[in-house]
């Protein structure tokens, strides 16, 4: 073989090998484009995800503001009540951050969204109520019922929405309550107010056609009636006046020093005129202690109220007892009648709003004398007591704090005389 032919088989010998690796070499390029390619569609359809993710994200944020987003999965299904996992929901907000654990009974109810069932109650953490949504999420568009391997809870923040419930109930209750005691009053006060105005005119009548010898008697005796009915229409013009601003947290405690034994005896003394026949008060004051520091006013409505109703509810010629004492840090004051009694089975209502009991309902009377004083002998810091037998009598006794205690006693003989012996009216 001559040597041209030699060169020959060698240069074609090299082609046919450059072209094979030249082959190859493209093919690689080939698989390589097709895995670029590949990667590219991956990452196409990975940030489609990510946006579309993102969107829900966004969406749910605007929806649930403040609330906690998270996706359990098969897996963590159960370990979502158990208190050692680290499964939890984590806040998607810049604002707070940390884990929400659910309780037994709310993961349970949160495990039947794997059955496709979706999900709405309530639960507490941490002092603060949330509201739990559930949602699975099916492979399946129109079938949630099977290929559960995901579910969607959302927890919103109930506190603040709850308060404010809170708030509009008592709000609404306490409007129903004005709205319940202004029917009452207009019941109570036409029913109460009838009679003494009756009196009134009647009495009226019977002057303006009284003559003869016994007209100055009549006039007297008439006169004593338009009185009674008057004192009556004003206690119970003030017992609402006084329930009123006690609705309204209007009555304030000003105390101021005030000589007890003479304050009730000129206290009784005006409720002279509403008496029943042959009735009398006796008064007694104990110690050598007459000056107190306490609210007049809260003073004289607690002994009128107590007073009135031991004449109202004792008999004809009955005797009222009334003590008062003066000692290191309180006063003590009792009222003791023998009129009808409070029946056992009542005595616990006894200081109820517009409660009478059933053995007074023939009685004038609103049913607020005991549950004002109540109020003001709270605000006072007191106490108020009560025993009563039906029949036998009633003794009311109440216990006020001196917000000054005084030691100076009275050394004028006339009120040493007058402290010291019984005050009978």
């Amino acid at each position: 073989m001559s040597q041209n032919e030699i060169k020959r088989d060698t240069t074609t010998s090299d082609l046919s090998k450059h072209a094979q690796e030249l082959n190859h070499a493209l093919s690689e390029i080939e698989k390589l484009r097709q895995e670029v390619s590949l990667h590219m569609q991956e990452r196409r359809s990975a940030e489609e995800r990510v946006t579309k993710l993102q969107n829900l994200l966004d969406l749910m944020t605007h929806n649930f503001p403040g609330g906690r987003i998270c996706v359990f999965t098969r897996e963590t299904k159960n370990d979502i009540a158990d208190p050692s996992s680290q499964i939890g929901l984590t806040l998607l907000s810049t604002e707070e951050h940390g884990m929400l654990r659910f309780d037994k009974e709310t993961a349970a109810k949160v495990g039947r969204a794997f059955d496709g069932e979706r999900v709405f109650c309530e639960m507490n953490f941490g002092g603060k109520f949330y509201h739990v949504t559930a949602v699975p999420l099916s492979d399946s568009v129109h079938d949630v019922s099977h290929n559960v391997n995901e579910v969607l809870c959302v927890v919103q923040d109930l506190t603040e929405r709850k308060t404010l419930e809170e708030g509009l109930v008592k709000a609404l209750k306490k409007e129903k309550e004005l709205g319940e005691l202004k029917s009452r009053f207009v019941t109570m006060a036409s029913h109460e107010f009838r009679t003494p105005l009756t009196m009134i005119l009647s009495s009226i009548f019977l002057i303006e056609n009284a003559s003869g010898e016994n007209y100055e008697t009549e006039k007297m005796v008439h006169t004593s009636r338009i009185k009674r009915a008057v004192n009556n229409l004003t206690l119970i013009l003030n017992e609402f006046l006084s329930l009123e601003k006690l609705e309204q947290n209007k009555v304030e405690v000003v105390c101021s020093d005030v000589n007890v034994p003479e304050f009730i005896q000129d206290t009784l003394s005006e409720m002279e005129i509403i008496k029943r026949e042959k009735q009398i008060i006796d008064y007694h004051h104990s110690g050598e202690q007459w000056i107190a520091r306490i609210d007049h006013h809260l003073l004289w409505s607690i002994v009128t109220n107590l007073v009135s109703n031991a004449i109202k509810y004792s008999k004809t010629g009955d005797t009222i007892k009334i003590t008062s004492e003066i000692g290191q840090r309180s006063i003590v004051l009792m009222v003791t009648d023998t009129g009808i009694g409070i029946p056992d089975d009542e005595q616990q209502f006894i200081f109820g709003r517009f409660f009478r009991a059933r053995n007074a309902t023939n009685i004038e009377g609103t049913g607020l004398g005991l549950h004002i004083i109540q109020k003001y002998i709270h605000l006072l810091k007191g106490t108020v007591t009560f025993e009563s037998q039906l029949d036998v009598g009633t003794t009311f006794t109440v216990v006020l704090p001196d917000a000054g205690v005084q030691t100076t006693t009275m050394i004028e003989s006339d009120k040493i005389s007058d402290t010291k012996s019984p005050i009978k009216l």
